[in-house]
């Protein structure tokens, strides 16, 4: 007589159920991702609970232990780009993340050989990117392991790493995609002065009118826009081509050179720098319209919803 269990046995190898695929896993996996300006940053690891457990670091993880921040495979950074981790070299590729965990600081390490079970600890070699970093031991206390990206720039992204009490934050600096410097051939058509009228949008409560300079300057193509209608006595002075404003008691300066970017033949938009580095990049756009003779004879410049803001005529020979 066969018995129910041997069946039931029959019946799992007969549909292919594996030992390995029928375990439930008392870690499971988590993964984490964030794209800045076309890179992207994305992380796979296990997600231990803490059960009970009190002392983690400098207990169960023992100092000077080579661990991956996990369980069961070993945690992967994987990213699109070459970036930087907090101004180390990192190529584009898919890593092993590991931590030499100290009493003080710790070393992520980032080892090429990716597809790895989390013991035994791998030697540290040369081929591996060793990054210094610092442990915050005064977070409150989080029961399961835990990336995540907290905060973003337009060019960077912070990834933490977060369980019991230990916080690292880890600054990651990715290439820009932004065409930032253009010839003065290629934006020679756009330069010169056009009579601007502002409407009244979201943007602008004021309807008003102004002449807006387009010039080449620094490698780069500048607009000289003016934020609401000029005060009475016109003693609001422009901004430099930084976009710093003379008069810093003003959070926003009356005028502005504003840095245009390309994106498609006759269509820039805006970015806005803060010591030197890009911290906002405009939806709004500027389109030229071009004349017979080559040169644009007038623009337009839309919101993001594609409302008509701003419309001027050149007016310059």
């Amino acid at each position: 007589m066969i018995r129910p269990i041997t069946l039931l046995l029959a019946s799992f190898v007969l549909l292919g159920v594996h030992e390995s695929s029928a375990q439930i896993r008392s870690s499971p996996r988590g993964s984490v991702s964030q794209t800045i300006d076309g890179t992207t940053i994305h992380v796979d690891y296990g997600r231990p609970a803490l059960r009970g457990r009190d002392i983690m670091f400098g207990g169960q993880v023992h100092w000077g232990h080579i661990w991956t921040p996990g369980a069961d495979d070993a945690t992967t950074l994987e990213i699109d780009s070459d970036v930087l981790i907090d101004s180390v070299e990192v190529p584009e590729g898919k890593y092993s993340v590991w931590f030499d965990v100290q009493p003080d600081d710790w070393t992520l390490v980032l080892n090429p050989e990716w597809d790895l079970f989390h013991l035994p600890e791998p030697e540290v070699t040369d081929d591996m990117i060793q990054i210094p970093v610092t442990p915050d031991t005064t977070a409150p206390r989080l029961e399961v392991l835990t990336f995540d990206f907290p905060a973003h720039e337009p060019l960077a992204t912070t990834l933490r790493f977060r369980w019991v009490n230990t916080v690292v934050q880890m600054r990651i600096d990715v290439p820009s995609r932004l065409q930032l410097h253009v010839t003065e051939g290629e934006v020679a058509p756009y330069t010169g002065v056009f009579h601007t009228k502002v409407l009244e949008t979201a943007y602008s409560p004021d309807t008003y009118e102004y002449d807006m300079t387009f010039k080449y300057e620094k490698d780069a193509f500048w607009a000289a826009m003016q934020w609401g209608p000029a005060p009475a006595d016109s003693t609001s002075a422009p901004a430099d081509s930084t976009g710093s404003a003379a008069d810093s008691s003003s959070s926003m300066p009356n005028e502005m050179d504003m840095q245009l970017l390309p994106r498609v033949e006759q269509i820039f938009y805006p970015v806005f720098f803060e010591d030197g580095q890009i911290v906002a990049s405009a939806d709004f756009f500027f389109e030229f319209l071009m004349g017979e003779d080559g040169r644009a004879e007038s623009f337009e410049l839309r919101t993001p919803d594609d409302e008509l803001w701003m419309r001027g005529r050149r007016i310059d020979e």
